[in-house]
C-alpha cells in the first residue's frame, strides 16, 4: 500500500514538474503523462457535434478549458493536438488518447490523456458549398445552385433552400451570397459564398476590341468619302412647299429636294417621325435598304438621299434644319445612335 502511494506522488509529481517547464521554458524537452490509469484520477469526457467542421480543433479547446480549471495554463497557438482511435464520422461514445504537443520559444512537451469523446447527432440542417469564393467575369451569370455541394438533414427529409444575394456581375466587386437551410421543425443553418467579379472575360475583351476597330474603319470610310454629291444639283426654293421655315425646317428641305431632283409634288406627311407611316398611306413604296433618290426618315429627322455608297452602308443626303440650316453630308444607311433610321421612301 506505501508503494503504491509513493508511486502515485512519484507520477503526480513529475506531471507537475513537467507543466511549470512549459510555464518557464527552463528546462529541456520532456514527456509527461497525464495517466488515466489509476482510479483516483478523472478522465474527462468530451463532447463534439457531427457537423462539427472542426473537430480537432474544438477537442484541443475542451482540453485547454478544462487544464484552466486546474490551474495549469496552455497557450491554444502554439499547440497541436492528435487524437489517436477518434473517429468524427462516428456517433456515440469513443476511447481515445489524445496528444498535445506544446512549444515555448524553443523548448517543447507532449503531454498524453486517455479521455472519452462524444460524437452527438446534429439534427440541425446543413449545407455545404464547393467553394468558400469563387471568381466571375462581367460577362457571365451567377448560377447560385450551381455552387451547392450537399444539403442534409439528419432527419431524412431534404431542407429548403433559400439563397439570397445582391450579385451584380455587370459591376465589379466583391458580393455575398447567403444560403440558408430550413428543416421540417423551422430549424436553419446558413453558408456564405464570397463572389468577386473581376471584369470581362478574355472572349468579352477580344470582341470588344473587334467591334471598336470595325467602328473605326467604317468611320474612317465615311471620313474619306467625297464632300459633294454625285449630280450637280444646287438646291433652292422652288414649288408649294406644305412646309414652312425654309431650309431651317428638315421636312421643308427633304420635300424641297424631291420636287428639285424629281420633280415630285409631296402633299404634307405631317412631323419627320410621321413620313413613313404617311408614305405608306399615299400609297408609295418604303423599307429599309437605301437608294439613291429616296426619302431617308430617322426619328425626329428626314431627309433626301442623293446617293448611296457601293456597299450600301452609307448615304449622302441633303437636309434642312442642320444646325439651322441647308447641309450636306454622308451619314451611314443606318443613321446615327441619336437619330436611328426608321425607312427609306421610295418614288
Amino acid at each position: 500500500m506505501q508503494k503504491k502511494l509513493r508511486k502515485r506522488r512519484t507520477l503526480r509529481t513529475l506531471s507537475a514538474f513537467a507543466i511549470a517547464a512549459i510555464m518557464t521554458g527552463s528546462i529541456l524537452p520532456i514527456t509527461a503523462a497525464w495517466s488515466t490509469s489509476d482510479p483516483a484520477e478523472k478522465i474527462h469526457v468530451y463532447t463534439l457535434s457531427s457537423s462539427d467542421t472542426n473537430p480537432l480543433d474544438s477537442l484541443k479547446a475542451q482540453l485547454i478549458t478544462e487544464k484552466a480549471a486546474e490551474g495549469i495554463s496552455i497557450d491554444a497557438s502554439t499547440s497541436t493536438l492528435s487524437a489517436i482511435g477518434f473517429d468524427h464520422s462516428k456517433t456515440g461514445i469513443q476511447n481515445v488518447t489524445l496528444n498535445l504537443s506544446t512549444r515555448k520559444d524553443t523548448l517543447s512537451a507532449g503531454y498524453t490523456e486517455a479521455a472519452a469523446v462524444t460524437v452527438t447527432k446534429d439534427k440541425t440542417p446543413v449545407v455545404k458549398l464547393t467553394a468558400d469564393s469563387i471568381d466571375l467575369y462581367n460577362d457571365a451569370t451567377f448560377n447560385p445552385s450551381a455552387y451547392i455541394s450537399c444539403t442534409y438533414d439528419e432527419t431524412g427529409t431534404l431542407p429548403v433552400i433559400r439563397e439570397s444575394d445582391n450579385v451584380d456581375t455587370s459591376t465589379e466587386g466583391t458580393y455575398a451570397a447567403t444560403y440558408t437551410v430550413i428543416d421540417l421543425e423551422g430549424k436553419t443553418s446558413k453558408s456564405t459564398l464570397t463572389v468577386n467579379v473581376v471584369g470581362l472575360s478574355p472572349e468579352a475583351l477580344a470582341a470588344q476590341a473587334e467591334a471598336q476597330a470595325q467602328a473605326q474603319a467604317a468611320a474612317a470610310k465615311v471620313a474619306a468619302m467625297p464632300t459633294t454629291a454625285a449630280a450637280n444639283v444646287r438646291y433652292s426654293t422652288s414649288g408649294v412647299n406644305p412646309y414652312s421655315g425654309g431650309w431651317s425646317n428638315c421636312t421643308y428641305g427633304a420635300w424641297e429636294a424631291v420636287y428639285e431632283s424629281l420633280g415630285i409634288s409631296l402633299p404634307s406627311f405631317g412631323n419627320a417621325s410621321q413620313w413613313v407611316a404617311s408614305a405608306q398611306t399615299a400609297g408609295y413604296a418604303t423599307g429599309f435598304a437605301p437608294r439613291a433618290g429616296s426619302v431617308a426618315v430617322y426619328v425626329g429627322h428626314v431627309a433626301y438621299a442623293a446617293s448611296v455608297s457601293a456597299d450600301g452602308s452609307s448615304c449622302y443626303i441633303i437636309e434642312g434644319g442642320y444646325n439651322g440650316h441647308y447641309n450636306e453630308r454622308w451619314i451611314s444607311a443606318s443613321g446615327t445612335s441619336s437619330q436611328p433610321i426608321i425607312g427609306y421612301i421610295y418614288f
